[in-house]
């Protein structure tokens, strides 16, 4: 949220809410004016929320935009205004760290091609 706001996102575009998650998708998924989730966790929460969202689109204003990313896995986009340095440590922090055995491993790397080549390094092919 911290880089959000640095880059001069106003406050209440994106929200970051710290709740449980049963307790939270009781109230979420039942809104009227509930419109998306991405989703990063186990793949049974994510079967289990896609269900409730069905169950209760005759509630929803418009049709919820629904990302999962499931099994441990997610992506990391690399924006070309990005220091390489700083990126480099993220992408292997975010794919490695604690052995790759959490909610937010990365899977894959979208990079600029404008900071590619510092981000890949001089001997890397």
């Amino acid at each position: 949220m911290q880089i959000f706001r640095e880059a001069g996102l106003p406050d209440g575009v994106i929200n970051l809410v710290y709740v449980d998650g049963p307790e939270a998708g009781e109230v979420i998924f039942s809104h009227p004016d509930f419109a998306g989730i991405h989703f990063t966790g186990s793949t049974a929460v994510f079967q289990n929320i896609w269900k409730t969202i069905g169950n209760n689109i005759h509630k929803f204003k418009t049709y919820p935009r629904i990302v999962g990313e499931t099994g441990g896995k997610d992506f990391i986009l690399v924006h070309g205004s990005a220091d390489p340095e700083i990126s480099s440590t993220a992408i292997i922090r975010g794919a490695f760290e604690y052995q790759g055995q959490k909610c937010s491993a990365a899977s894959r790397v979208y990079i600029s091609k404008t900071v590619w080549p510092e981000i890949k390094g001089p001997d890397a092919t």
